[in-house]
């Protein structure tokens, strides 16, 4: 082989080498389908932890809690499959979200029985983690499009490089672009703490973003290593996501099937072992005769009308005691100051009395009605199940009363108090729909001449105050 033959041989080697140097530089970034899919969880899980009770999104942390096992096993058979690819290392950020989602679902468990403090720290190190996890995503996302590539001539992107960050990550600067981005990218989430979370929350960005600026200033190592640290990197990445998976899978496991009473009510919404709780529904048996027009319509439609508006009553001393004790605990809890009605457990006690006091004059007017109903009559039934409905239910206030006593001595304990009341509401309006679905026969028909219908309306406006809430957070 002359000497050009061998020259040309040389080059063609280096060239090859070059393309293999490239190829495995193309690869060593998370690709685009993980990054969109966990682009899309962060964002999910960021809304789940400021949104209201009211919000069906909280199906994905209440009934819906079981889809968070699905995306461990999204992650974990992901994982294998870059681990195979030697590209698992890179990615592995990416993987916070999917660990963290379980650990969500069971928040209010983790923190239940804990201190104010104790609670504190939990929230804020959850929190944190929820508020990084787009930041990682999305700086991971920026690095991996705007970083130079010898293949490609250096991007322009004029408006977007007055983002901080931006332009030095489009000059190769990685470790300074990417802490320069995480850190406005902080700023901006400042604002959602401010209005939905408070002060503690914000301090904890401010922390954040004084950590992503040092990192950015922080010197950068060397670069680089042979194939067996590369290999060493993966395998240790492997193992370290697998650990984490169990992990987060033992912390769902363990504390969705902790034995005892979930925040202290005796609600089923609350602790399914107290189902006996609720009203029963079998206390006033059906009559098998077809209900018969009665003596007195407007009688009987007084007395369930005034049940109902004793129950109405009822509700709207559960609400103001279950917003109040929510926004009492949470200005402790973050550091907030959302403002209270005065005097709110004596404003809501005083409906609570109020309804006492219209259950009495309903009791007086359903003593006539029943005077002219037969005792075998359906619509008997009816009356006589709703007035014990009633007084079910202020007989239960006073054991909410006595509860709430007890846990609003310590901040922490005013999350029972609100939970305690959120779930009597709930399940005053889902028991009432019941105990009117049992009576259908009666109230849909035409013989009673709408004696019922005002109480199926009020009972309708009951049960869709607390409708969409998720209890317990």
């Amino acid at each position: 082989m002359n000497p050009e033959q061998v020259e040309a041989s040389r080059k063609e080697d280096a060239s090859r080498g070059s393309t293999h140097a490239s190829a495995r530089k193309s690869i060593s970034r998370p690709p685009g389908w993980l990054i969109l899919a966990t682009g899309a969880l962060a964002i999910t899980c960021l809304v789940l932890a400021i949104a209201e009770t009211n919000l069906w999104a909280h199906y994905l942390i209440d009934r819906g809690e079981f889809l968070s096992l699905f995306g461990l096993g999204f992650i974990g058979f992901s994982g294998v499959y870059l681990f195979s690819r030697q590209r698992l290392f890179v990615s592995l950020p990416l993987a916070i979200p999917w660990l963290l989602y379980p650990i969500i679902t069971q928040g209010d468990e983790i923190i239940d029985n804990l201190s104010i403090n104790q609670m504190r720290v939990v929230c804020q190190v959850l929190l944190a983690a929820i508020f990084a996890t787009p930041v990682v995503v999305i700086v991971l996302a920026a690095r991996h499009a705007l970083a130079p590539r010898p293949e490609r001539n250096p991007p322009t992107f004029p408006w977007l490089c007055r983002v901080p960050g931006v332009h030095a990550l489009a000059s190769g600067k990685i470790r300074q672009g990417a802490g320069q981005l995480a850190a406005f990218l902080f700023l901006l989430e400042i604002g959602i703490a401010l209005k939905f979370l408070g002060s503690l929350m914000v301090l904890t960005l401010l922390l954040m973003m004084a950590g992503a600026l040092a990192y950015s200033r922080w010197p950068a190592g060397r670069s680089g290593g042979t194939g067996i640290r590369t290999q060493n990197k993966e395998t240790a990445a492997l193992a370290g996501l697998l650990a984490c998976i169990a992990g987060s899978a033992g912390i769902y496991f363990g504390f969705h099937h902790r034995p005892g009473a979930y925040q202290g009510s005796p609600s089923a919404f609350m602790d399914p072992a107290q189902k006996h709780a609720f009203y029963p529904l079998d206390r006033v048996a059906l009559s098998t005769k077809p209900p018969s027009t009665p003596a007195d319509p407007k009688a009987v439609e007084q007395a369930l009308t005034s049940y109902g508006r004793t129950l109405e009553m009822l509700l709207s001393g559960y609400h103001i005691l279950d917003r109040n004790y929510t926004y009492d605990f949470h200005n402790h809890l973050f550091l907030k100051h959302t403002p209270l009605l005065a005097n709110y457990k004596s404003a809501g006690l005083e409906r609570i009395q109020n309804a006492r006091k219209l259950a009495k004059e309903a009791d007086a007017v359903a003593v006539g009605a029943l005077a002219t109903l037969p005792q075998d009559d359906p619509l008997t039934a009816l009356l006589e199940d709703v007035k014990g409905y009633v007084a079910f239910n202020l007989n239960r206030a006073l054991t909410l009363e006595n509860m709430s006593a007890e846990f609003e001595r310590t901040p922490a304990g005013l999350q029972h108090a609100a939970h305690l009341y959120e779930g009597e509401g709930k399940a005053l309006g889902s028991k009432l729909r019941q105990l009117l679905t049992k009576h259908r026969g009666v109230t849909g028909s035409p013989k009673i001449k709408g004696a019922a219908d005002k109480l199926c309306l009020i009972s309708q406006s009951i049960y869709m105050e607390y409708a969409r809430h998720v209890v317990g957070f």
